[in-house]
């Protein structure tokens, strides 16, 4: 077992894949740090990880490369404000 952070645009999951190269550890991981897999994580935390499940997922990983798709409240309320389930017949969206 060893600890890892957490880097710009991370979520929790993300450090899941990054670490041990399978969601499935995901769980383990959660025990392990007292979160849910659905907490948001903060840049520089530090997280215990599992050991490595699937190698040459985690061989792909470096410093200059790490999957990032957490998004934040901000672009959360961005990308709700658009699209069809935002919009209104006869309002915003004309039926023609």
């Amino acid at each position: 077992m060893s600890n890892a952070k957490v880097y710009q645009g991370q979520s929790f999951l993300d450090k899941v894949i990054e670490t041990t190269g399978d969601i499935e550890n995901g769980f383990k991981m959660s025990i392990l740090n007292g979160l849910s897999i659905t907490n948001d994580v903060v840049i520089g935390q530090e997280l215990k990880t599992t050991e490595v499940t699937l190698k040459s997922i985690v061989s792909i990983f470096n410093d200059k490369k790490r999957p990032a798709t957490a998004i934040s409240m901000e672009q959360m309320q961005e990308i709700e404000s658009k699209g069809i389930g935002y919009m209104r017949i006869g309002s915003t969206f004309i039926v023609g």
